[in-house]
């Protein structure tokens, strides 16, 4: 049960990074009225930092094997 934890967990903060940046990108676009730069940056740094740690997890996984 803990390994299903453990996975649920990763998953989900993979999730996140993905979809936070992209999201706090077009809330401040909104607010500071500089549509859609933020939006694009928020969307690129999640697509970078998501992909950073699927890359992490893929590599931790092929290790213990």
């Amino acid at each position: 049960m803990s390994a299903g934890i453990m996975w649920a967990t990763r998953a989900t903060a993979l999730g996140l990074e993905f979809a936070l940046p992209a999201l706090g990108g077009y809330y401040l676009d909104r607010f500071w009225r500089t549509e859609p730069l933020l939006t694009i940056l928020g969307t690129v740094l999640g697509f970078t930092a998501g992909m950073v740690h699927l890359l992490r997890i893929a590599g931790e996984s092929s290790k213990k094997r």
